[in-house]
């Protein structure tokens, strides 16, 4: 029963680790994903930059406003769509700047102030990967501890459950001298 114990605990223990180390392949793929968005978002804003840097001292918020006040019904449309594209453009670029961050910040970050679209994308098109670079380590050894404490520790209080009801058991069935 021991190398049973000790088998499933080393399988917890591969697991935990194999789970780890995607953690880190995660928050790649992720921001690998924000900065082609981020990239899309800033190619679609250029000819709108060009005409804020001509008009507006490159103030593209300054274009939208005057798009805004236009009478004409064609560019108070454009002002919501450039508007539009230059939040996202925006929203992305926070993104991109604290993905730059440690490691455990980055997932952090992904964990707290994730884009809902952008990790579907992710989680649909997520390759598994079992990278060999010190952080997948260190997250696949951290996790792989962690399962086989929580695993120890499910055995533990479940021996000593047994053991608590079998001396109940056995203490009620003894007859009395």
């Amino acid at each position: 029963m021991n190398i049973l114990r000790e088998y499933f605990r080393l399988a917890i223990f591969a697991i935990g680790l194999l789970c780890g180390v995607q953690i880190p392949a995660f928050v790649d793929q992720y921001q690998k994903r924000v900065d082609a968005h981020l990239l899309e978002a800033q190619q679609s804003l250029v000819g709108f930059q060009q005409t804020a840097e001509r008009y507006f001292d490159g103030d593209l918020k300054k274009l939208i406003a005057h798009y805004q006040r236009s009478p004409d019904r064609v560019f108070n449309q454009d002002a919501k769509n450039v508007e539009a594209i230059f939040q996202r453009e925006q929203s992305l670029q926070s993104q991109w700047d604290n993905l730059r961050a440690g490691v455990v910040k980055r997932t952090y970050y992904l964990l707290t102030h994730y884009n809902p679209q952008i990790l579907q994308e992710t989680s649909n098109q997520f390759s598994y990967t079992v990278p060999l670079d010190p952080a997948a380590l260190g997250w696949g050894i951290c996790l792989a501890l962690l399962f086989a404490a929580l695993f120890d520790t499910l055995i533990g209080l479940s021996a000593k459950t047994c053991s608590v009801c079998y001396h109940a058991i056995r203490k009620k069935n003894t007859p009395l001298r």
